[in-house]
């Protein structure tokens, strides 16, 4: 998953969360996510919003493990991370792309 810049509202996203739940609904149980989030503008508030409902889904998906690259923005930071705590699941925190994918196919092939 990437996000880039700014979203004003959920209005520029529509298909947003129905993507998501298609995506939950074709992935295996134990899937891994990579959250690519370094582009990601400080949002408003009924944009966490929808950041949250996704978590939600994915907190009561069987998700096993999500790597995050982390924004460059310093509050949109504080924003990402406020979510992942607030659905109570943890982010492996990653310096790039590249590396999240290595240690999910590391921890995935590790739990096989």
């Amino acid at each position: 998953m990437r996000i880039n810049n700014y979203w004003k509202s959920p209005d520029v996203v529509p298909n947003y969360l129905n993507d998501w739940n298609k995506v939950i609904s074709l992935a295996a149980p134990g899937f891994t996510l990579l959250a690519d989030f370094r582009n990601m503008i400080t949002h408003p508030a009924s944009v966490k919003e929808l950041h949250e409902a996704v978590a939600n889904k994915l907190f009561e998906s069987r998700i096993s493990y999500v790597a995050e690259v982390s924004p460059t923005d310093r509050i949109a930071v504080l924003q990402v991370s406020g979510v992942w705590k607030q659905i109570g699941k943890g982010s492996i925190k990653v310096a790039d792309v590249v590396l999240g994918e290595n240690i999910l196919d590391q921890l995935t092939e590790a739990k096989a």
